[in-house]
């Protein structure tokens, strides 16, 4: 039902008003036109009546033809002025009929839009607007569907990015609980005087040890996800020799975890040389950390191996995290570096958050980089392939990566 619109300041009395104004003066002009033609009509007239009735004697005839021409004066003024009236009441109401029809073209698609800016605001940005007529309004029309479906789906992934949040914290908030519940039964057994040697108080405290260093995973990714939501991850860039930071980081987690096959293969070359990458070494070890662990968890192979492999050319330096795992579905592999996105959605919050290949991804484009995975052939694996820029400058021999020794 079209709405009713007041005359104040509206396009429907403005095209009335305009149209009007518009027919009224073209008719004034025209009467005007009229009458001065009438004007010179009646003296042209009037010369050659007076030229006629000198040569007439008969003082009868002459009054005779006076009031001829009195009454044929009057007739002529009259029908000019009834016929300009006739004028003037047919083209306002053809200007009548044409501004409603103008009207009426305009107002539907301000009406369409009308009503679906009230459905937005209401919520419902599936109905889209139908509307086929006037090509500027059809553009409008078009931009606010267009608007509307960007909504939706920034609508959409608003709800699943609260779901999926909601449930990580959820999730780490009761796993929380599992360890908490240990620790609190260790410290009760010591109490209690369970432990009554040196070597099952030894086993009593270790078992609540490692359950102090799960909490602290837990945790460091709640801390992890504020700092990602408040955006205060910084990145702080320097050259660093690429190929000694990736040995030393190996060496580090082998040192921590002497059964982790991990290993390091670089390009012809690049052992001999320095090569310098612009990366920040604290945020580079916690992408290549979390590599490390999505392999570990998502692998499911029973002799997990890492390879990390590096090049290189002019401009970038590429770092390639393999395993020897089961890959991840091609329909699922672009979407693995998305926040809080898992493979397999009907695991535990405890099998993964969602925000480890996010994060690399975060840093490696915060350093200048891009970063992409594929499955390597014939079912050896996923590989994620970190590209990063490189130093133009050459790197001087007294700076050595020390940072990556620390992991």
């Amino acid at each position: 039902m079209r709405k009713m619109y007041t005359t104040q300041r509206s396009v429907r009395s403005r095209i009335f008003i305009s149209n009007t104004v518009m027919v009224l003066v073209a008719l004034v002009l025209f009467l005007a036109i009229n009458l001065l033609v009438l004007k010179f009509q009646v003296k042209g007239i009037e010369h050659q009546m007076s030229a006629s009735i000198e040569s007439i004697v008969d003082i009868d005839g002459m009054k005779n033809i006076e009031q001829i021409w009195e009454r044929d004066k009057t007739v002529l003024i009259f029908g000019m002025i009834l016929d300009g009236a006739v004028c003037v009441i047919a083209l306002l109401l053809l200007s009548q009929l044409f501004t409603k029809h103008l009207i009426d073209r305009i107002m539907e698609p301000l009406d369409a839009l009308s009503a679906g800016a009230e459905r937005v605001q209401a919520g419902n940005l599936t109905e889209r607007i139908q509307y086929q007529g006037d090509v500027e309004f059809e553009e409008v029309c078009s931009n606010f569907n267009m608007m509307q479906a960007s909504l939706q789906i920034e609508k959409e992934a608003n709800e699943r990015y609260e779901k999926a949040r909601t449930e990580m914290i959820a999730g780490i908030s009761h796993d929380l609980r599992t360890p908490l519940t240990a620790i609190r039964g260790t410290v009760k057994g010591l109490l209690d005087g369970v432990a009554d040697s040196p070597e099952k108080r030894r086993t009593f405290l270790a078992a609540a040890y490692r359950r102090t260093e799960e909490m602290d995973r837990m945790l460091e990714k709640l801390f992890f996800f504020s700092r990602l939501e408040t955006g205060n991850i910084r990145i702080e860039t320097s050259p660093v020799d690429i190929t000694e930071f990736l040995q030393n980081y190996v060496d580090a987690k082998k040192e921590a975890d002497p059964n982790l096959d991990i290993q390091l293969e670089t390009e012809s070359g690049l052992s001999e040389g320095r090569v310098a990458a612009v990366i920040d070494p604290d945020q580079t070890i916690r992408a290549l950390d979390n590599l490390v662990q999505n392999s570990r968890q998502y692998a499911k192979v029973p002799d997990l191996a890492i390879c990390i492999t590096l090049t290189a050319d002019t401009r970038h330096v590429r770092i390639c995290v393999g395993d020897n795992g089961q890959g991840v579905p091609d329909e699922k592999l672009p979407h693995i570096f998305e926040e809080f996105y898992r493979c397999d959605e009907s695991r535990g919050m405890s099998e993964g958050s969602g925000l480890g290949l996010y994060f690399v991804k975060f840093v490696v484009q915060a350093m200048g980089g891009t970063v992409h995975a594929y499955n390597r052939p014939e079912g050896h694996g996923l590989a994620v392939v970190l590209e990063l820029p490189r130093a133009e400058e050459k790197l001087p021999p007294e700076v050595a990566p020390e940072a990556a020794k620390e992991s």
